[in-house]
């Protein structure tokens, strides 16, 4: 769900992301996460949680434009990780 905080004009996208079993969760989830905690990003943060077998996104940005980009770096790293879990 993607909703505008009126208050300091921000932006948060809260994204759950459900997998098959929780070591396919807990494997993504400690691959990504070393790049994600890596980037220092201005206009934007990001924060990932795990539950079982679904892992949170959580990304909190000035503007859409820094949205955008968050969650397409995030979203890239988790595919690349499990496609290498998949070879």
């Amino acid at each position: 769900m993607l909703q505008r905080i009126s208050k300091q004009d921000k932006f948060e996208l809260c994204l759950n992301l459900h997998f098959l079993s929780e070591k396919d969760a807990g494997i993504i989830c400690k691959a990504v996460l070393p790049d994600i905690s890596a980037r220092h990003l201005k206009r934007s943060s990001i924060s990932l949680s795990i539950k079982n077998r679904i892992i949170s996104i959580n990304i909190k940005a000035q503007d859409a434009v820094a949205m955008r980009a968050s969650l397409n770096g995030c979203l890239n790293s988790i595919i690349l990780a499990k496609n290498v879990m998949e070879v």
